[in-house]
């Protein structure tokens, strides 16, 4: 195993983070909630997970082996809600986004989003993240993980990515019925609005694509 310091994978420089915030909304609408569309075009093949898998070293190995296959360098792991600068920013003077390297371990994965500011652990994305993004270096694949809704949608370019990740991710689910009782366990009485589920169907269906 690699010694990392963990610490050091959090963004804390301003223009760093500018960047990779310009970068983020070249993938997302990042105005956008769910059951909007929230990624962008070219992003047109969707597979859904459970959100809180997000936070198990299980996951980081799966998204490992599919950034070693597009050859990434890293995966930017990002809060969006709570806001990575009008909350985290201002109250910590650094912010709730990681560059984990490919080759760290779920372990050290899993000990990244537990590390919290010092005089806040409750905060750590672990614990206080409910809009979060995944976003490799090669920008083929993307993931954005919603748990309020209980679910994250992993978004790829084009069939080609396509095909190179099924093997990978072939536990992941299209979107169906069996996604949409993730999301209504969230729900009053696990009941969904229609408005919801057409939304839902409508942006993140893979058919006819």
């Amino acid at each position: 195993m690699i010694f990392v310091n963990l610490e050091t994978l959090f963004v804390r420089e301003k223009r760093e983070f500018y960047q990779l915030y310009r970068t983020v909304n070249d993938v997302f609408f990042l105005e956008n909630r769910l059951p909007k569309q929230v990624f962008r075009e070219p992003f047109r093949y969707f597979w859904f997970e459970e959100f809180d898998w997000t936070m198990d070293g299980d996951f980081w190995t799966v998204i490992q082996q599919l950034s070693k296959k597009m050859k990434d360098e890293y995966i930017l792991t990002a809060v969006l809600d709570p806001h990575p600068v009008e909350y985290f920013y201002e109250e910590f003077g650094y912010y709730n986004w990681v560059k984990p390297p490919v080759h760290l371990t779920s372990d050290q994965y899993v000990n990244v989003l537990e590390l919290g500011p010092k005089e806040s652990p409750a905060d750590a994305m672990l614990y206080n993240s409910y809009t979060v993004i995944w976003l490799p270096s090669s920008m083929k694949w993307a993931i954005w993980g919603d748990r309020n809704y209980g679910i994250c949608i992993l978004g790829l370019r084009d069939a080609n990515h396509r095909v190179d990740a099924w093997p990978i991710v072939k536990t992941w689910r299209p979107m169906d019925q069996t996604v949409l009782s993730w999301v209504a366990l969230n729900f009053a009485n696990q009941q969904l609005p229609q408005e919801v589920v057409d939304s839902l169907f409508l942006h993140y269906s893979n058919e006819a694509k």
